[in-house]
């Protein structure tokens, strides 16, 4: 029971509140003297007024009712609302009672009011007094007009002396009460005041967190903030102080726009400030920092400052960075692994060289949104490596225009064919290395991969990107992987190509072997025929003993024979093309135009034909003896093609070099020239325009087999009745070639 007593007579406490304690301890008192006062009023009306006591009993009773409902709401902490019901029911039970005694004479009225003033003064602030007393005035004022005007409080005699002694007592004891309650709070409040101060300071002073006060405006100033703020900056409070614009200057170059915008924005908008931005520290470095602060108004509602908090989101940034760049690794390796076996489908999908290096270098543009990539393969001497596939405008042009890039150390794709390694420029403008093209302005670093197989380089892949450092180590080793997968899909392809190659010079020599057949058939049965028939006029001839006659038909036989050995000859020279070779050795072509013109100088002087030969003649590499059948050949086709020229001539040079690095050489005469149905069939075994011309109809077939041996191509250009010119490519020195590039 005491324990019972003791919590109800206990104010409450509410830990997290100290304002609504204080108020709780107020308004606890106050009530318990609001249950003791009618009490005492009611027995104090019994022993002088006992005629009164009945009104007393029932003010007394709907007062303690009142009171103990507003009490019990105290206890609940419903303390706003108890404060309001405590105010309003004193003073409305004040005023019923001044309107139904004596009006603005009455105590009730005089104190009572008074004291319901202080009351909302000390539970509702400086409105709610102010509040109580204008409505009270506006009552008074009430009153005295019903007074008058006569329609009441006229004759009504006041309370006896001991009757306002009393209940002014009642009153005074009230308000004692409120402003000792009032009193004590305040000096309890100041006693704590420095407590308080301490340990707010103490706590906002080693938080992990910098908390600021900071103007408005377009010229936001500080006004206060936290010394941590030297310990994330390397600033002292200090130094904000003396400089309150200092933060500003502390903003990050590429946040200082946005993050004042934004704080200017928040100010006219009154909405909370939160937003990630970066400050940069005495030392040179860069902290995240997450800003939230709240705009402080006055009491007239006028915005006076921000109150926010600095918070380090360093880490938690790097961290993201981390996540996201190891995301972007993962998601990069994953295209890298997709591209990988796109390209390695591709390269098992076709073995036709031009559409397979075309597909494969749009899939890593496309895939890893690369500026170019380019493919080069080596010509056959190795001197230097030919554009076959690129990407975008730019590949289509440098495509037609036959770049070319020399092995050597005068680019990237020439030094990584040189060294066998691929070549990195992370800052295309810092290496020494890199190639300018000028159809690719735009590149900022640069990759070059050997395309390595079976041991044998045979090209290089290019890939070029906007950015500068755009190849990391992981992308070295995914490109060089894909690089290696092309390299074995363009040697499948070049041996694919090489097999059909051969399959067609099969083909080619299964309808030559047809055509030796029918040759044979043809060309040396014609001469056996003639030497059988002959035999029986030599029979014949020696019988009649006509040596003359004999000695005819003798010769008959030896022509016959030797134009059978002439044949026999020229297909054993042709089958032995190709199968048997000299090594090949450098070759100025000059040497070997001037020994075949030795062999054919008998010709030469029949025919008085002029031979020119031009000052560019290269040095060819190749089988020196091979090389002079084929000018022995070209020359005398021309003498024997001539025609009646008033001025025959033939010419004799080179056109420079084609686009596999090739000397194109010629041989031009002014003869009586070929039709063009027949500029491909002329090169056809024993294929003879003119049966009245001497010769086999095999030494342009030999031509084009020697040429074709050593790597080159042979054509002829020609008009009827304007001549013919023979074009055949060969290779060139190492030497030479270099030179050319130069």
């Amino acid at each position: 029971m005491k324990s019972f007593l003791r919590n109800w007579l206990t104010p409450p406490l509410f830990n997290n509140d100290e304002t609504k304690t204080r108020q709780a301890f107020i308004l606890h008192y106050i009530l318990l003297t609001a249950l003791i006062a009618p009490v005492c009023y009611s027995a104090v009306i019994y022993f002088q007024s006992p005629e009164q006591i009945e009104r007393a009993l029932a003010q007394s009773i709907v007062s303690e009712f009142i009171a103990s409902l507003i009490f019990i709401l105290t206890r609940k902490g419903y303390l706003r609302t108890a404060a309001i019901f405590l105010v309003g029911f004193f003073w409305l039970l004040f005023t019923v009672m001044a309107f139904a005694r004596f009006g603005v004479r009455g105590t009730g009225f005089i104190l009572g009011h008074a004291t319901v003033i202080v009351i909302a003064g000390a539970l509702l602030g400086g409105k709610g007094s102010l509040a109580i007393s204008l409505l009270t005035i506006l009552t008074g004022g009430w009153f005295a007009y019903l007074e008058s005007s006569g329609q009441r409080f006229v004759g009504v005699a006041p309370n006896p002396s001991q009757t306002v002694w009393l209940t002014s007592s009642i009153f005074y004891l009230i308000i004692n009460v409120v402003q000792f309650l009032s009193a004590w709070t305040a000096r309890e409040t100041f006693k704590r005041a420095p407590t308080n101060e301490v340990q707010y300071r103490a706590l906002l002073e080693n938080i992990p967190v910098i908390t600021y006060i900071i103007g408005l405006g377009n010229e936001p100033v500080i006004r206060y903030v936290s010394p941590q703020i030297e310990e994330l900056l390397g600033y002292s409070r200090d130094d904000f102080m003396k400089d309150p614009g200092l933060w500003k200057k502390l903003l990050h170059p590429e946040d200082r726009e946005r993050t004042l915008s934004e704080s200017e924005a928040t100010d006219q908008s009154d909405t909370t400030f939160d937003m990630e931005y970066r400050f940069l520290t005495q030392d040179g470095n860069t902290v995240w920092i997450r800003d939230k602060a709240k705009l402080i108004t006055a009491d007239d509602g006028a915005a006076t400052h921000w109150l926010g908090a600095w918070m380090d989101i360093t880490e938690q940034k790097q961290s993201d960075e981390q996540q996201a760049s190891l995301i972007s690794a993962l998601t990069r390796r994953a295209i890298q692994l997709q591209t990988a076996a796109e390209v390695s489908h591709a390269a098992s999908s076709t073995l036709d060289l031009e559409p397979l290096l075309a597909t494969v270098v749009e899939l890593i543009r496309s895939h890893f949104n690369y500026y170019y990539i380019g493919i080069f393969l080596l010509n056959e001497p190795g001197t230097h490596a030919l554009l076959k596939a690129a990407t975008g405008e730019a590949g289509r042009m440098l495509i037609a225009e036959e770049q070319k890039l020399d092995v050597g150390e005068s680019s990237m794709v020439g030094w990584c064919l040189t060294h066998r390694k691929a070549r990195i420029a992370l800052d295309v403008g810092e290496d020494a290395v890199h190639f300018k093209n000028p159809r690719l302005p735009l590149t900022r670093s640069e990759i070059a991969l050997p395309l390595i197989s079976r041991d044998a380089i045979i090209g290089a892949m290019t890939i070029q990107s906007e950015l500068a450092s755009a190849f990391s180590n992981a992308d070295v080793t995914a490109l060089q992987t894909m690089a290696d997968q092309i390299a074995n899909a363009i040697a499948n392809a070049q041996l694919f190509t090489e097999r059909t190659q051969l399959i067609n010079e099969l083909e080619g020599r299964n309808a030559e072997l047809e055509r030796f057949t029918y040759t044979v058939s043809h060309d040396l049965k014609s001469p056996l025929v003639t030497i059988r028939g002959f035999l029986g006029f030599i029979r014949e001839d020696a019988k009649k003993r006509d040596m003359k006659q004999f000695d005819a038909d003798l010769s008959k036989i030896a022509n016959a024979a030797d134009r059978m050995q002439a044949l026999l000859n020229d297909l054993l020279e042709l089958s032995r093309v190709g199968r048997i070779t000299n090594p090949p050795r450098d070759l100025p072509f000059e040497q070997i135009v001037q020994e075949a013109r030795d062999l054919l100088a008998g010709s030469f002087h029949q025919s008085d034909i002029q031979v020119a030969v031009k000052d560019n003649l290269p040095v060819v590499r190749g089988d020196r003896i091979r090389l002079v059948e084929v000018m022995q050949n070209l020359l005398s086709n021309a003498i024997k093609f001539m025609g009646a020229q008033a001025e025959p001539r033939i010419e004799i040079g080179c056109t420079g070099q084609d686009s596999n690095g090739m000397a194109t050489l010629f041989v031009r005469d002014n003869g009586i020239g070929i039709e063009p149905q027949f500029h491909e069939k002329v090169f056809g075994l024993f294929n003879r325009l003119n049966p009245n011309i001497e010769g086999t109809g095999v030494g342009l077939t030999l031509v084009r087999r020697i040429v074709e041996v050593h790597g080159g191509k042979v054509w002829v250009e020609s008009r009827p009745s304007a001549g013919s010119a023979f074009y055949f490519t060969l290779p060139v020195s190492a030497s030479a070639s270099a030179e050319a590039a130069n």
